[in-house]
């Protein structure tokens, strides 16, 4: 029995609709998804075994500002994490930088100053804090 032709023009629209849907859908998603890790994946890139040295240097350190964000990539394509340890607003201050490759994540060995605004390079990054640094020296984000 044919199908009518009214019904095939409205199943063809349908297929039709559901393809340009699905090409929108994919777009969306793929612009969305980030080019750097968040802030909860570095806090946990942080607090992992292999970043213990830096973890000792603020263990039981008065640090009461932290802030932990995911960096965009590098020159070569490379994405990252920035934590950022303050005493005060305009006190002493540390800073880690990590790589995160496919197969490492490599973390410096920080920058450090005794009052933040004065010696220390501002307005290029968001310095809202955002966790809490553990007397161990892990993070908590907040």
């Amino acid at each position: 029995m044919p199908v009518p032709q009214r019904t095939s023009t409205v199943l063809r629209r349908g297929g039709v609709g559901l393809l340009v849907g699905g090409v929108i859908l994919v777009m969306v998603l793929v612009e969305a998804r980030p080019d750097h890790p968040g802030d909860g994946r570095c806090a946990e890139l942080w607090n992992a075994p292999a970043n213990q040295a830096n973890r000792s240097v603020v263990r039981g350190r008065a640090l009461g500002l932290a802030t932990v964000r995911g960096v965009p990539p590098n020159k070569a394509g490379q994405p990252g994490c920035s934590v950022f340890l303050r005493e005060r607003e305009d006190g002493p201050w540390l800073w880690f930088g990590a790589v995160v490759t496919e197969t490492a994540v490599t973390w410096d060995g920080g920058v450090s100053g005794a009052r933040y605004g004065t010696d220390s390079p501002t307005g290029y990054m968001d310095d809202i804090p955002n966790a809490t640094l553990q007397p161990d020296g892990s993070l908590v984000l907040r």
